[in-house]
């Protein structure tokens, strides 16, 4: 009986949600209607849209005792994708149609109306015809956006109407202040009304922003139960948070929620303490003026946490005073860490940022320091499940790095969550839920990718992983397989795991790889773990992928040159890749190991060619529970040994070397029966140096 090795490719999801359009917020309240339902206030684009995402890969071929199968279909890029905001509507305080862009944003083919719904000045319908637009059709619903429906104002005064409003000077001031197109402030005159924010309140003073808080879901996903709490803040003790928002998402791409803040609002003495409470009637209202960002600005620096982390991703996006009808007028971008402080560089914000690495997409022109007018965070939806979220915004500012972040920095590794499905999905949403990631904070603060990888028969089977920081528990495993047959590999890994370009799911920059054999001092780690059926068929191991040399394009879907493996537990019915029979012996990290040596069989994408080395350390006392250890003796072994290792591994064409990289680092379990897995815990913490 064989196990493979893991192939934990994990495709970066293209997460095809149009940036929300955020406008004012004079009333904060939610408007129904085409677009989403803002609870207080300005926001947010109809149904917001996530994700239409491509699935990732099955994350880990199997090997035989030949080497095996090595992920032969590579996984489905999601060829349904999903509508992405088809209806558009008008859901924009500061009047006319949020949606812009109208129809489904799936390149992989799912509608693709780049014009949407209705545009006509004159209030007639001018819907484009909707022809086929990669391999999707077009949306001709799109929503309304007809300028002239509403009064039109250069002096700043209140309109609404509807077709929503317009105003020349860049903003509505719903004091009666002078508006600027520059981004002049209002100021902030008088008593804050309830649920105000400004960055006094946090210490900042590289900027004067202010304006009421606000929360968004959207309204015209049909049968959503989207939900955020609370609606306002009216009520809260102090000003100034932290404002924690919780809820859950709708199970469609479609689907988000989401908290705004606005960055230039007066004070409306006429409103007194409602001008910042949920109100329904005002969401048309015009946005305030945009605010000032200090020159010497290079990003956004965000103190946030979750105690319930996002399922798919968790975003910020910025916009101009026209970013309710014109789609370069707003950009977003993914908050890649797994908790603040975060910063976000103004150049990474694009109008199209769910396209941001993806190819053949273009994400639109970066941001360039147009004037801004509201900040919003928000968590789409996915096709899986509903998704509950629990998220705080401790504060953010203009600044130059993440340490530009105010408040106080939250506990690491206190983040709970759950990946996969405890019952069978079918279609795209099966797949999606076996690949399905989370990015964690360990108890050492560092940051880890919770990996549900249910690989096997992504669409036939199903798994859950339930988790706690860089801990998770397996829920539920479904699948049934044995010899070269595994079911999945759940683990939590530092590295790339084929993202090269970086994103939520990639560790690269906090882990400090990929780095090279040589320049290694150590690679402390450790690796505890429990439960399962004793004696069951899973083994409890590292995954350690290597390349000749740092990966710079593409992805890829395996260890690019090479792979060490550390079993702890070795079941009776199954082996590693490799023949019993020319095996040798180390002692490392005080136990005995048994080595087999073996070739990796296939080729992926992005890896060297056929023969890749396969070193598995089986621990001759297993089942070992828990082990702290450097794992750079085992991988000093493995470049010692390189050549005796070739000779002996039966078709091994590449010798380790210290001169390759290591790029990812796995631990979990390799399960060839799902009953046997269920009550698996893992707990793994990893450091290069």
């Amino acid at each position: 009986m064989t196990s493979r090795v893991a192939n934990s490719k994990d495709f970066l999801r293209m997460l095809l949600m149009p940036a929300l359009a955020v406008g004012l917020v004079v009333g904060c309240s939610p408007a129904k209607g085409g677009g989403g339902e803002n609870s207080g206030g300005s926001t947010g684009q109809s149904s917001g849209g996530n994700s239409g995402q491509n699935g990732g890969s099955k994350s880990g071929g199997t090997t035989s005792a030949t080497g095996g199968n090595n992920n032969p279909s590579g996984g489905n890029n999601n060829p349904s994708g999903g509508n992405n905001n088809p209806s558009g509507g008008n859901n924009n305080p500061s009047g006319g149609n949020n949606n812009p862009s109208g129809g489904n944003n799936n390149p992989s083919g799912g509608n693709n109306n780049p014009s949407g719904g209705n545009n006509n000045p004159s209030g007639g319908n001018n819907n484009p015809s909707g022809g086929n637009k990669s391999g999707g059709t077009t949306s001709a619903t799109g929503g309304n956006n007809n300028p002239s429906g509403g009064t039109t104002t250069s002096s700043g005064g209140t309109t609404t109407s509807s077709g929503g409003t317009t105003t020349s000077s860049g903003g509505n001031n719903p004091s009666g202040g002078t508006t600027s197109s520059t981004g002049g402030s209002t100021g902030n005159p008088g008593t804050n009304p309830p649920g105000w924010w400004q960055t006094s309140d946090w210490n900042v003073t590289s900027a004067n922003w202010h304006g009421c808080v606000w929360t968004g879901v959207d309204s015209t996903v049909v049968g959503s139960t989207t939900s955020i709490l609370p609606q306002d803040f009216t009520t809260a003790s102090t000003e100034g948070g932290p404002y924690e928002v919780s809820g859950t998402v709708f199970n469609d791409y479609n689907a988000v929620a989401m908290i705004g803040f606005n960055l230039n609002e007066s004070i409306d003495s006429s409103k007194g303490a409602t001008q910042c409470k949920y109100n329904k009637a005002a969401a048309l209202a015009a946005g305030p003026p945009v605010a000032t960002v200090p020159s010497s600005a290079t990003g956004i620096a965000i103190n946030w946490s979750a105690k319930i982390a996002p399922v798919t991703s968790f975003r910020i996006q910025i916009q101009g005073v026209n970013g309710a009808t014109d789609a370069t007028d707003r950009w977003c971008a993914t908050i890649k860490d797994a908790s603040g402080p975060s910063f976000v560089k103004f150049s990474d914000f694009y109008p199209s940022c769910w396209n941001v690495g993806v190819t053949g997409q273009s994400p639109g022109t970066a941001y360039a320091g147009q004037p801004i007018d509201a900040v919003v965070f928000l968590v789409p939806g996915t096709i899986t499940a509903k998704a509950p979220f629990d998220f705080t915004i401790v504060g953010f500012a203009p600044g130059t790095s993440a340490a530009d972040a105010p408040g106080k920095i939250a506990a690491c590794g206190t983040t709970t969550g759950t990946v996969g499905s405890t019952t069978q999905l079918s279609g795209q949403a099966s797949i999606d839920a076996a690949t399905q990631r989370a990015a964690v904070t360990g108890t050492d603060c560092k940051k880890y990718i919770i990996n549900n990888n249910n690989w096997g028969n992504e669409s036939g089977t199903y798994q859950q992983l339930s988790y706690t920081g860089n801990s998770f528990t397996d829920t539920v495993t479904s699948g049934s397989g044995g010899g070269a047959n595994v079911v999945s590999f759940p683990s939590i890994y530092i590295g790339g795991n084929g993202q090269i370009g970086g994103g939520t799911f990639n560790t690269w920059s906090d882990s400090g790889l990929p780095k090279q054999i040589s320049a290694m001092k150590s690679v402390q780690t450790s690796f505890k773990w429990s439960g399962g059926t004793s004696g069951g068929n899973y083994n409890a191991a590292y995954d350690v992928w290597f390349a000749k040399s740092p990966p710079t394009a593409g992805g890829y879907n395996d260890a690019v040159s090479g792979f060490i493996m550390v079993w702890l537990y070795k079941p009776g019915a199954s082996q590693p890749i490799g023949s019993s029979g020319s095996t040798r012996t180390a002692s490392i990290a005080g136990h005995t190991w048994t080595v087999w040596r073996g070739p990796r069989v296939g080729t992926a994408t992005g890896t060297d060619g056929n023969g890749r080395p396969v070193i598995s350390y089986v621990a001759n006392d297993s089942p070992v529970s828990s082990l702290s250890f450097d794992l750079k003796n085992f991988i000093d072994d493995a470049v010692t040994n390189a050549s005796a290792d070739m000779s002996a591994g039966g078709g091994i064409t590449q010798a380790f070397s210290s001169s390759w990289y290591l790029t990812d680092v796995f631990a979990g379990f390799e399960i060839w029966n799902g009953g046997d897995a269920k009550g698996l815990q893992d707990t793994f913490t990893c450091a290069v140096q």
